[in-house]
């Protein structure tokens, strides 16, 4: 039996980089909440002040077949580099 509460959210599966759910979890940690909660606070947070927070959009990577230019500034970075996932 699934209770109200249950039946009036949504479940979605995401697939993070290489450590960032380490990253949230520490997050999560340090705010005192689950990592559900932190991942909705952030999300929250995020769309009230959409679009004026997300980067130009020559930053973000394009669906391509090929990588994308980005591609490079992503390998290099922090998560993008990690090998331990």
């Amino acid at each position: 039996m699934t209770s109200n509460a249950t039946t009036r959210t949504e479940k979605f599966v995401v697939r993070f980089p290489c450590g960032m759910r380490n990253e949230v979890a520490e997050a999560a940690n340090h705010s005192h909440r689950s990592m559900n909660a932190e991942i909705i606070a952030r999300l929250e947070h995020s769309l009230k002040n959409w679009p004026h927070t997300l980067p130009p959009a020559k930053q973000r990577c394009r669906k391509a077949t090929k990588k994308p230019s980005c591609w490079n500034a992503f390998a290099n970075s922090p998560r993008g580099n990690s090998r331990h996932c």
